[in-house]
């Protein structure tokens, strides 16, 4: 049934006009669009893992967190210790281990074989994009699972010939092209959007990056969650900081320099269109920027080494039910269901939304789930109005 739905589809749309962009930096089945095409992708299976496994972290308030001290009589200090390991949202990455890793493994391969079934030229350029960020999160979580227990990712950037960083592996096969996630980052998606906003959907898995959201990125969502993701990113300490006169920013503004070719000046604009209006002035004025990450351990619940660690969810893991990927439409295909474990309701997450902190976590993690707390306990309204101002060359609402 899905082939024919596709291939009605299909036919439809090649009587259409497509639009090409100049994206001959961009492998051939990955280029082109069709604006209003009726093609849209449904992620139900994959917006029901995520609301199940991320922490919301709340909004940064901007307070480092405090310098930890060695205990008496001891040089060492374990976990955390960076100013910024209370901001974030967290994923609770014990969970993705047997058969809940083979869910999501199974997951990314549908994925991966949408484009060989209808061509994404035949996508408009919202649905491109959020497929795009879907499968890049999805794998990287898949494949930091496999190295999980882990604290610190650093190591896992560095690469060499023989030994290629976690983002530079070719994990991916997508319409007949090997892809690694620094394939879809910087050839695929910077060179087809050309847009400062796309990497704030790209989760890096560590504290210091963007947050990974509770739902999955659709055409229809893309934009919105981007917005919010940037504006989340970069009002927080962990994104920017001003320090007398020079903007101190993460290390992923450099991964990202092709997006602000007038590196200084892009910067200033981009952070501008997004800072509270109360930093705006410090920003538009500062002098210098310099470029560090201080924060590059796991964004995980338990602080990266929870499993056969004693921890309490080591002994309790959890259902990820009824999951499918289906094209609107059609219907569901190699539905991924799966009733695994004992989990199987959302009274995990309201747990740690409102109940007392479970002492056993780590003391950088129960510190985080004290605030987390407290911020999501405090959320006021506000009202504010501004102009979202978009460096890149495109205007990327209007061009996707």
């Amino acid at each position: 049934m899905l082939n024919r739905i596709l291939l009605l589809c299909l036919a439809v749309l090649m009587a259409s006009s497509i639009v090409f962009a100049d994206e001959s930096k961009v492998p051939e089945p990955f280029r082109g669009d069709t604006p209003g095409s009726p093609i849209a992708i449904r992620y139900d299976d994959w917006s029901l893992i995520l609301k199940r496994t991320v922490i919301d972290g709340g909004l940064s308030d901007r307070k480092a967190a405090p310098k930890v001290r060695a205990t008496t009589g001891t040089r060492l200090v374990s976990g955390n210790t960076s100013s910024t390991r209370n901001e974030g949202n967290r994923l609770a990455f014990p969970v993705f281990e047997g058969d809940n890793l083979t869910v999501i493994h199974n997951i990314r391969k549908q994925l991966e074989a949408i484009p060989n079934e209808v061509a994404m030229k035949h996508w408009d350029k919202n649905e491109q994009l959020a497929y795009w960020l879907n499968l890049y999160n999805i794998t990287l979580i898949e494949q930091l699972a496999h190295e999980y227990p882990i604290k610190n990712l650093k190591k896992l950037m560095k690469s060499s010939r023989k030994n290629p960083s976690l983002w530079d592996r070719k994990v991916l096969n997508v319409a007949g092209v090997p892809l690694s996630l620094n394939d879809i980052h910087h050839t695929i998606l910077i060179n087809k959007w050309d847009s400062t906003i796309i990497m704030y959907g790209l989760f890096q898995g560590y504290i210091g990056g963007p947050n990974i959201q509770n739902q999955a990125y659709t055409g229809d969502n893309v934009h919105s969650l981007l917005v919010e993701n940037a504006k989340e990113f970069v009002n927080s300490n962990r994104g920017l900081q001003v320090k007398g006169n020079t903007l101190q920013i993460s290390e992923l503004y450099e991964v990202n320099e092709a997006l602000f070719p007038n590196w200084r000046n892009d910067l200033k604009k981009h952070f501008s269109s997004l800072v509270d209006f109360s930093m705006r002035s410090s920003v538009r004025s500062a002098s210098k920027i310099k470029a560090k990450t201080k924060d590059y351990y796991i964004a995980d619940l338990f602080g990266g080494g929870a499993r056969g660690a004693g921890s309490s969810l080591a002994t309790n893991s959890a259902a990820l039910n009824d999951m499918q990927v289906a094209v609107v439409g059609g219907e569901s295909f190699t539905g991924a269901s799966a009733g695994i474990g004992n989990f199987s309701s959302d009274t995990f997450l309201v747990s740690f939304q409102r109940a007392d902190i479970d002492m056993r976590f780590p003391d950088h993690v129960t510190d985080y789930l004290k605030n987390m707390q407290l911020r999501n306990g405090n959320k006021k309204g506000r009202v504010e109005i501004e102009e979202f101002e978009n460096t890149s060359k495109e205007n990327t609402e209007n061009n996707q």
